[in-house]
Protein backbone atom coordinates (compact mmCIF):
# COMPACT_ATOMS: atom_id res chain seq x y z
CA UNK A 1 0.00 0.00 0.00
CA UNK A 2 1.58 3.28 -1.14
CA UNK A 3 1.17 6.40 0.93
CA UNK A 4 -0.58 9.32 -0.78
CA UNK A 5 1.09 11.69 1.71
CA UNK A 6 3.92 11.22 4.18
CA UNK A 7 5.74 13.83 6.21
CA UNK A 8 8.06 13.55 9.19
CA UNK A 9 8.71 16.63 11.30
CA UNK A 10 11.63 16.88 13.71
CA UNK A 11 11.22 19.21 16.66
CA UNK A 12 13.98 21.78 17.15
CA UNK A 13 12.84 22.64 20.66
CA UNK A 14 12.43 18.97 21.58
CA UNK A 15 15.93 18.24 20.25
CA UNK A 16 17.38 21.09 22.30
CA UNK A 17 15.63 19.87 25.45
CA UNK A 18 16.88 16.32 24.84
CA UNK A 19 20.43 17.60 24.25
CA UNK A 20 20.50 19.60 27.48
CA UNK A 21 18.87 16.75 29.39
CA UNK A 22 21.35 14.28 27.90
CA UNK A 23 24.30 16.39 29.06
CA UNK A 24 22.87 16.61 32.58
CA UNK A 25 22.16 12.87 32.65
CA UNK A 26 25.71 12.10 31.49
CA UNK A 27 27.16 14.22 34.32
CA UNK A 28 24.89 12.64 36.93
CA UNK A 29 25.51 9.12 35.55
CA UNK A 30 29.25 9.65 35.79
CA UNK A 31 28.94 10.63 39.46
CA UNK A 32 26.67 7.67 40.15
CA UNK A 33 29.19 5.31 38.51
CA UNK A 34 31.97 6.72 40.69
CA UNK A 35 29.84 5.81 43.70
CA UNK A 36 29.69 2.25 42.34
CA UNK A 37 25.92 2.32 41.62
CA UNK A 38 25.98 1.10 38.02
CA UNK A 39 22.38 -0.26 37.92
CA UNK A 40 21.02 3.21 38.77
CA UNK A 41 23.15 4.86 36.08
CA UNK A 42 22.12 2.25 33.49
CA UNK A 43 18.43 2.68 34.35
CA UNK A 44 18.67 6.48 34.11
CA UNK A 45 20.47 6.37 30.74
CA UNK A 46 18.05 3.70 29.48
CA UNK A 47 14.99 5.80 30.36
CA UNK A 48 16.55 8.82 28.68
CA UNK A 49 17.28 6.89 25.47
CA UNK A 50 13.77 5.41 25.50
CA UNK A 51 12.26 8.91 25.77
CA UNK A 52 14.50 10.12 22.96
CA UNK A 53 13.42 7.28 20.67
CA UNK A 54 9.77 7.85 21.55
CA UNK A 55 9.60 11.58 20.82
CA UNK A 56 12.34 12.67 18.40
CA UNK A 57 9.88 13.09 15.51
CA UNK A 58 6.23 13.13 14.46
CA UNK A 59 5.15 11.39 11.24
CA UNK A 60 1.82 11.64 9.42
CA UNK A 61 0.85 9.30 6.58
CA UNK A 62 -2.28 9.16 4.45
CA UNK A 63 -3.29 6.07 2.52
CA UNK A 64 -6.38 5.46 0.38
CA UNK A 65 -8.65 4.73 3.36
CA UNK A 66 -6.80 5.85 6.49
CA UNK A 67 -4.76 8.53 8.16
CA UNK A 68 -2.01 7.30 10.46
CA UNK A 69 0.32 9.27 12.73
CA UNK A 70 3.00 8.41 15.25
CA UNK A 71 5.81 9.76 17.37
CA UNK A 72 9.41 8.57 17.07
CA UNK A 73 9.77 4.82 16.53
CA UNK A 74 6.00 4.33 16.50
CA UNK A 75 5.13 2.90 19.90
CA UNK A 76 2.63 5.75 20.28
CA UNK A 77 0.52 5.76 17.12
CA UNK A 78 -3.06 6.23 16.00
CA UNK A 79 -5.01 5.41 12.85
CA UNK A 80 -8.21 7.09 11.70
CA UNK A 81 -10.40 5.84 8.86
CA UNK A 82 -10.83 8.68 6.36
CA UNK A 83 -14.58 8.04 6.23
CA UNK A 84 -14.74 9.03 9.94
CA UNK A 85 -13.62 12.57 9.05
CA UNK A 86 -16.35 15.20 8.88
CA UNK A 87 -14.17 18.23 8.07
CA UNK A 88 -10.65 19.65 8.29
CA UNK A 89 -9.19 23.11 8.64
CA UNK A 90 -5.82 24.73 9.13
CA UNK A 91 -5.29 26.34 12.53
CA UNK A 92 -2.60 27.98 14.61
CA UNK A 93 -2.18 26.91 18.22
CA UNK A 94 -0.70 29.18 20.89
CA UNK A 95 2.93 28.74 21.96
CA UNK A 96 1.94 27.23 25.31
CA UNK A 97 0.52 24.12 23.61
CA UNK A 98 4.18 23.10 23.07
CA UNK A 99 4.47 19.60 21.61
CA UNK A 100 3.41 16.16 22.74
CA UNK A 101 -0.01 14.68 23.38
CA UNK A 102 -2.55 16.87 25.15
CA UNK A 103 -6.21 16.82 25.99
CA UNK A 104 -7.77 19.97 24.51
CA UNK A 105 -11.37 21.21 24.48
CA UNK A 106 -13.28 18.70 22.36
CA UNK A 107 -10.49 16.24 21.71
CA UNK A 108 -6.75 15.65 21.48
CA UNK A 109 -3.69 17.51 20.23
CA UNK A 110 -0.65 15.65 18.82
CA UNK A 111 2.47 17.57 17.77
CA UNK A 112 6.24 17.74 17.95
CA UNK A 113 6.22 21.55 18.12
CA UNK A 114 3.75 24.38 18.78
CA UNK A 115 2.23 26.45 16.00
CA UNK A 116 0.46 25.37 12.84
CA UNK A 117 -1.80 22.33 12.79
CA UNK A 118 -4.68 20.74 10.96
CA UNK A 119 -7.84 20.33 13.00
CA UNK A 120 -9.84 17.25 12.07
CA UNK A 121 -13.47 17.05 13.16
CA UNK A 122 -14.70 13.49 13.25
CA UNK A 123 -18.29 12.47 12.47
CA UNK A 124 -18.92 11.79 16.18
CA UNK A 125 -17.96 15.39 17.03
CA UNK A 126 -14.52 14.69 18.49
CA UNK A 127 -11.59 16.87 17.47
CA UNK A 128 -8.05 15.79 16.64
CA UNK A 129 -5.38 18.39 15.98
CA UNK A 130 -2.22 17.29 14.20
CA UNK A 131 0.66 19.71 14.52
CA UNK A 132 2.62 20.12 11.30
CA UNK A 133 4.93 22.54 9.56
CA UNK A 134 3.02 21.71 6.33
CA UNK A 135 -0.61 22.52 7.20
CA UNK A 136 -1.68 23.38 3.64
CA UNK A 137 -0.19 20.20 2.17
CA UNK A 138 -1.65 17.98 4.90
CA UNK A 139 -5.11 19.55 4.69
CA UNK A 140 -5.10 19.29 0.89
CA UNK A 141 -3.90 15.66 0.99
CA UNK A 142 -6.66 14.64 3.42
CA UNK A 143 -9.35 16.35 1.36
CA UNK A 144 -8.00 14.98 -1.96
CA UNK A 145 -7.92 11.38 -0.73
CA UNK A 146 -11.34 11.73 0.95
CA UNK A 147 -12.91 12.94 -2.31
CA UNK A 148 -11.34 10.07 -4.25
CA UNK A 149 -10.25 10.12 -7.87
CA UNK A 150 -11.75 12.83 -10.04
CA UNK A 151 -13.80 11.11 -12.80
CA UNK A 152 -13.27 14.07 -15.18
CA UNK A 153 -9.49 13.66 -15.05
CA UNK A 154 -9.60 9.85 -15.22
CA UNK A 155 -10.88 9.76 -18.80
CA UNK A 156 -9.11 10.53 -22.07
CA UNK A 157 -8.91 13.83 -23.91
Amino acid sequence: MNAKYRHTQYGTLVSLVFLITGILIAVVAQRILVEDRAPSAILMIGLYLFGLLMFYSFTIEIFEEKLKFWFGIGIIQKTIALNEIQSTKEIYNPWYYFGGIKLIPGGWYYAIAPGTAVEIELRDGRIIQLGTNQPKHLNQAIETVRRGPNPASAGGR
